[in-house]
């Protein structure tokens, strides 16, 4: 398991370096620029910023200074912020967006794992149909429309939760609802599926035949075998539930690193969206890496050759 580390860790280093190259160039291929604004900007100003920052260089020049500041994790001065560097970003709205994130899956977990569990158990059943009715439902409606939603029930007319920012326990309810109800459905409906499938199997009528109760069965035989799509699902949605709470955030005023991300995206804050792509392909990359060690502990059988 050790080499198998090492080597997702070395094939990993030109993936990052792919990334990194190709956001550097559409960034810098898009029309606009850091330092346009409506006013007009006196030339020798402008030309001053841009030898401040480096863009006055030709662009190849800009890309190796790039790769160079990358290789020592140094992801440069935010050019919408000049007074925070890009690491001093990401170290303050990420912890925000990996609350949100972790909340939002544990609730994903929560809701989905047992709600496929009695699908599958109630198969055909009205319990069964309403369950898959309701995930119908969850796929279909979008996080902008499912967090205004939540704000004007629970917090507008029911007084029960407060509708925006970040901080208290309460605060992080209707933001996680909105967040992980997606990823709830999907959990729910690759339970579901694959527990129908192993129930099925041979050695689960070989324990029903010798009396074995349905709760142990569920428990510790069908276990294992269910968690394993939904375990192969958790890696991407990790990161997933990390970088796409941008809509949340804005919908609930979170101060997280999508608040950011926008934000300079709209700006053309070529060095802050870099370093959060790249911040956030290298996630997804150990996120990944992590459910693949899991397997091994899901199933012995499993070899890393």
């Amino acid at each position: 398991m050790i080499q198998f580390i090492l080597r997702r860790c070395l094939i990993s280093i030109p993936v990052m370096f792919l990334v990194a190259t190709t956001t550097f160039f559409i960034m810098r291929l898009a029309p606009g620029g850091p330092f346009l604004s409506e006013r007009a900007i006196p030339p020798e100003i402008q030309a001053n910023i841009q030898a401040k920052y480096g863009l006055d260089q030709p662009l190849l020049v800009q890309y190796g200074k790039y790769l160079y500041n990358l290789a020592r994790f140094d992801l440069g001065p935010s050019y919408k912020y000049p007074e925070r560097t890009v690491n001093e970003i990401i170290a303050e709205g990420f912890p925000v967006s990996l609350q949100l994130g972790l909340a939002a899956l544990c609730f994903a977990l929560g809701v989905g794992i047992p709600t496929g569990v009695l699908a599958a158990v109630k198969q055909g059943r009205a319990v069964d149909h309403l369950t898959m009715g309701v995930i119908l439902f969850g796929i279909s409606v979008p996080t902008f429309v499912t967090g205004p939603l939540l704000v004007f029930v629970f917090s507008l007319t029911l007084y029960w939760l407060p509708p925006a920012l970040w901080g208290s326990w309460d605060q992080m309810i209707l933001p996680a609802i909105t967040l992980g109800l997606p990823y709830a459905v999907y959990i729910a409906r690759l339970t579901r599926s694959q527990l129908i499938d192993v129930l099925k199997q041979d050695y689960i009528r070989t324990a029903r035949a010798k009396g074995v109760s349905e709760f142990r069965i569920l428990w510790k035989h069908a276990r294992n075998s269910t968690l394993m799509p939904v375990v192969s699902f958790l890696g991407p949605a990790l990161a997933d539930l990390v970088t796409g709470s941008i809509v949340v955030e804005k919908i609930f005023a979170i101060p997280g690193l999508g608040r950011y991300f926008v934000e300079s995206a709209f700006s053309r804050d070529y060095t802050t969206v870099l370093g959060t792509v790249v911040f956030y392909a290298g996630l997804l990359i150990a996120a990944n890496l992590v459910v693949d060690v899991a397997y091994k502990f899901l199933d012995p059988r499993i070899e890393y050759s």
